[in-house]
């Protein structure tokens, strides 16, 4: 019995002997931790890796392929790089200083950019502000990891949604007050609604409409939207360019996103002010002439494009 359980031990020890051991581990089940990735295009963020599952570290990642998720070949702007304009070390835009575009650009280094970083670390993504160039759609892709254990490629690991982000916001829903200029009174306010439209991609600019009750346009040319004393206005928050008066709108260039970018002492919201003289209105409750209304709203625009924004006023017409 004795020879045969030494035997048997012997045996086993040869097995284990001649048996190769793996150096390390490398997981069939890597993983993000959401396989569906929501990118926001144009802002500048940073999304979680691949989740090791036990596999041994380091692990090198290499984006292998991305495509479509309904067939064709990924879209050039994913591997092209676009200008962009970066603040200096500890400089940010001031619109009380930054008064032409020399005086900002002063502050601010050029580079090409790709729309997006891919870290052979971790596996996570960083998207950047030339993802705005990026076309919508959803696009899945390919990781290959290697570890001390080797390597191993995982097929669709996950799928980017690229969508459109929040481009322009309002920050204040409009108030309208009327004001007797006799009695130096304000009679009564009615909210308005604001309109808020992303035109295109392109430029740096946001026209203003502002219309009464009936959908009729004030012509700013005529002196029918003015400012309103030294309260907030257009030029308050961007002086690069001069304000510029059409028979339809009030139209600023204000080179720099996010538009306004700082709060005036005093204000919230970015609160804008303008005034309708009384000779071209008759309010709601009010005489046939001698109120005025003082549209108040708010908003901020978040990326650079061509905006249009339209305030209604509920209850004023037009004379």
């Amino acid at each position: 019995m004795k020879y045969i359980l030494f035997t048997a031990l012997a045996f086993t020890v040869l097995i284990i002997a001649c048996t190769k051991v793996e150096n390390g581990f490398l997981s069939e089940g890597m993983r993000y931790k959401s396989p569906e990735i929501y990118i926001p295009k144009g802002i500048t963020a940073r999304y979680p890796g691949i989740l090791f599952d036990g596999s041994t570290p380091p692990v090198h990642f290499e984006l292998l392929d991305m495509r479509p998720v309904e067939g064709g070949k990924l879209p050039a702007a994913f591997s092209t790089k676009y200008p962009v304009w970066t603040f200096k070390d500890k400089m940010s835009f001031d619109p009380d200083k930054d008064t032409t575009i020399a005086l900002l650009r002063a502050k601010q280094d050029s580079s090409q950019e790709l729309p997006f970083e891919f870290n052979p670390v971790n596996g996570g993504f960083l998207f950047k502000a030339p993802a705005t160039n990026l076309p919508n759609g959803v696009y899945e892709f390919d990781v290959k990891a290697t570890n001390v254990n080797g390597s191993r490629i995982y097929k669709n690991l996950a799928r980017l949604h690229i969508q459109d982000p929040e481009y322009i916001r309002m920050t204040e829903v409009p108030v309208i007050p009327g004001y007797d200029s006799v009695t130096n009174t304000f009679p009564g306010e009615a909210k308005g609604t604001m309109e808020l439209k992303r035109i295109s991609a392109q430029g740096t600019k946001v026209s203003l409409k502002i219309v009464d009750k009936n959908g009729k346009l004030f012509n700013p040319r005529n002196g029918e939207v003015i400012v309103r004393g030294d309260r907030p206005s257009f030029a308050s928050y961007a002086r690069f360019n001069p304000v510029v008066v059409t028979d339809t709108a009030l139209i600023t260039d204000f080179a720099i996103a996010p538009y306004p970018a700082k709060l005036i002492p005093g204000y919230v919201n970015y609160l804008i002010y303008y005034r309708i003289p009384a000779r071209f209105i008759k309010m709601d409750g009010g005489p046939i002439k001698g109120w005025a209304a003082n549209p108040r709203f708010g908003f901020q625009i978040l990326f650079e494009g061509t905006y249009e924004v339209t305030v209604r006023l509920p209850n004023v017409t037009k004379l």
